[in-house]
């Protein structure tokens, strides 16, 4: 909230052909949308199905800019009263969400992600944005809760090798990889070589889609034409 105090509702940000705008209504209508989960879920009621991005986001994008910022905030109070709520209940819960089975306790790992990314995308590359990027649970929420989202199931895989490796210090490296379940991310072991490597906070842009403003946050041991590929299938979320 006190990025968007200083970025106007016409700024471009790094999500492609999103305004400021855009990107505030796709924050709120999520948290209205988990919050219609969940709501349900506490009082015993029919899930609704979850709606498409489009579907949710655009009246949100019809609404004057002021007032579309405090839609936010008052979205986020919501959403955290319910998650509240549910897990002081049930700390294990779980909920359908968008045709698959959501441990509750996860959708709190994703908003935290969901805003530091954002945040980045409206102010780029600063001390604050890789604090926040840098906490191994937003990783681990990428790779073990999202996995196959992330990664692009149509775009053509050329790697014979079947797996791409992105490495960063300290910390477990997370494959790209390629097999007879399709695609996915999985962290892999201390054993083989980096394809790429980047810092902590910059390697998470990368398996949501991004790339640092600074790209020297980044480099690619196993070539260019891996960094073109890891790119191409970590095309964004």
């Amino acid at each position: 909230m006190e990025t968007l105090e200083n970025t106007p509702p016409e700024a471009l940000t790094a999500c492609e052909l999103w305004r400021t705008h855009e990107l505030v209504a796709h924050l709120t209508a999520g948290a209205i949308e988990i919050s219609l989960n969940l709501e349900a879920a506490l009082e015993g009621l029919p899930i609704p199905v979850t709606r498409s991005f489009e579907e949710r986001e655009a009246p949100y994008r019809e609404i004057a800019d002021q007032r579309l910022r405090n839609e936010l905030l008052a979205s986020l109070e919501r959403v955290s009263r319910v998650l509240h709520a549910i897990l002081v209940e049930d700390p294990d819960a779980v909920v359908p969400w968008n045709g698959r089975s959501m441990v509750v306790a996860t959708f709190v790992t994703h908003l935290r992600s969901e805003l530091a990314l954002h945040r980045w995308d409206l102010r780029g590359d600063d001390e604050i944005g890789f604090t926040l990027l840098s906490q191994p649970e937003l990783t681990a929420h990428a790779v073990t809760v999202l996995g196959t989202v992330l990664v692009d199931q149509t775009v053509q895989w050329t790697k014979p090798a079947g797996s791409l490796i992105v490495g960063t210090l300290d910390a477990p490296s997370v494959v790209v990889s390629q097999d007879f379940n399709g695609r996915q991310l999985v962290f892999g072991d201390d054993d083989s070589d980096p394809t790429i490597v980047a810092d902590t906070a910059a390697r998470l842009l990368l398996l949501w889609g991004r790339m640092p403003n600074d790209p020297r946050r980044v480099s690619a041991p196993g070539g260019p034409s891996v960094l073109a590929e890891l790119r191409a299938l970590l095309s964004g979320y």
